[in-house]
């Protein structure tokens, strides 16, 4: 029965899929797998029953696949992972995922298990993924760059003639009041300087979107924000927010403020679309892998079929005092962080908003300590 055992034993080994070594306590090999073999660029019969050191030692490209090693036995570690550089007798340089473990006994039986996985390949194509999300990003960025110099420069010229086109317009019903003169064009005149006024704000606004500015967060902390300045418009409204909530206590690398904004522009859509004054809002997260699902839900008119395509698109709006650029500007802020805002078309009564982002997105995590200029945070309406 033991014959059997140690057969099976042994088939199982030199079956593995990754290479698997065991090193005894003198620093020889005594195990070695075919496919650690190949890996390590050998063949067994010269590993066998020699030493680590004197096929690894000499080459300074090993040092950390040697370390690995090294600091299993000098700290006798059990499970220590660690992916390093390889670089075989033929001279390729390889990426090993290395899980090793000090096997412990007496000085006859102590040694060292090494399990030995190529990840080369693996490697190279996360790289290149993740280089590619950087690119992504980077157009992503030059365009709103683009759209932002745009917006601020339209701001720019449009601000002054609305101003005085407003000023004017007060000064000329004040003048034809006095002369007795009866006539609505004024009043019609200033409430389209308003108008106009109030586009130019939102404009400014989303020109003033800036970089991201990365830290670690929580959802509890973001969510707070919005909902205090939630708050504040509500109560300028003269309504009340009735808020149903359930967040789980999840942490993420984002722009706190930029995404408080978005959930903010969602709030401000709830509350001025609502017929009641007293709005319900429902927040609710969870965490579906690497990425966070956030869901607001409100119990207002819903969003038209007809409106539903168009709602993201800036200056589109279903009010006739609205500017249509609240929904954009949370979209915007969902891109930045690689994440995306949708809308529920099928639900009804109310409307359903999700809000999705990666947790920790690998192509910005290089940003964390980036400095960024000092950003005034936007609010403004927003429309649908």
């Amino acid at each position: 029965m033991t014959y059997l055992n140690d057969l099976i034993a042994q088939n199982v080994v030199e079956s593995l899929p990754v290479g698997l070594l065991i090193v005894d306590h003198t620093g020889a090999f005594a195990t070695v797998n075919p496919a650690a073999a190949t890996i390590l660029g050998y063949t067994r019969e010269q590993l066998l029953g020699r030493g680590w050191g004197d096929l690894f030692f000499d080459n300074e490209a090993n040092t950390r696949f040697n370390q690995v090693v090294l600091d299993v036995i000098q700290n006798e570690l059990v499970g220590l992972c660690r992916v390093v550089p390889y670089a075989t007798p033929a001279g390729a340089l390889l990426e090993l995922s290395i899980t090793s473990s000090y096997l412990s006994g007496d000085t006859n039986t102590a040694g060292v298990v090494v399990i030995v996985h190529d990840v080369t390949e693996l490697s190279r194509m996360q790289r290149r993924e993740t280089e590619i999300l950087k690119e992504i990003n980077r157009i992503q960025e030059e365009k709103i760059h683009g759209l932002s110099k745009l917006a601020a420069s339209v701001a720019h010229q449009i601000r002054n003639p609305t101003f005085a086109i407003g000023g004017f317009a007060t000064r000329l019903s004040r003048q034809i009041t006095a002369l007795g003169i009866v006539s609505d064009y004024p009043a019609i005149i200033l409430d389209e300087a308003k108008r106009l006024e109030n586009i130019v704000r939102t404009v400014g606004r989303f020109a003033a979107l800036g970089s991201l500015r990365l830290e670690q967060t929580t959802l509890a902390a973001v969510a707070a924000e919005a909902r205090g300045q939630a708050e504040s418009r509500a109560t300028a409204l003269g309504r009340a927010i009735v808020w149903t909530t359930d967040l789980p206590d999840a942490t993420l690398v984002a722009d706190g403020k930029l995404l408080a904004v978005a959930l903010v522009e969602l709030f401000r859509n709830s509350l001025e679309f609502s017929r009641t004054d007293a709005v319900a809002i429902r927040l609710t997260a969870v965490v579906a892998g690497p990425r966070l699902e956030l869901v607001i839900v409100d119990d207002g008119p819903g969003v038209p079929p007809a409106d539903a395509p168009h709602i993201f698109d800036p200056f589109y709006s279903s009010r006739s005092d609205g500017c249509g650029m609240g929904l954009a500007l949370a979209q915007e802020i969902c891109i930045e962080h690689n994440g995306q805002l949708t809308l529920d078309r099928d639900y009804s009564p109310g409307a359903r908003f999700t809000l999705s982002l990666p947790r920790f997105p690998s192509h910005l995590m290089s940003r964390l300590d980036e400095t960024a200029a000092p950003r005034t945070g936007p609010g403004a309406t927003a429309d649908r």
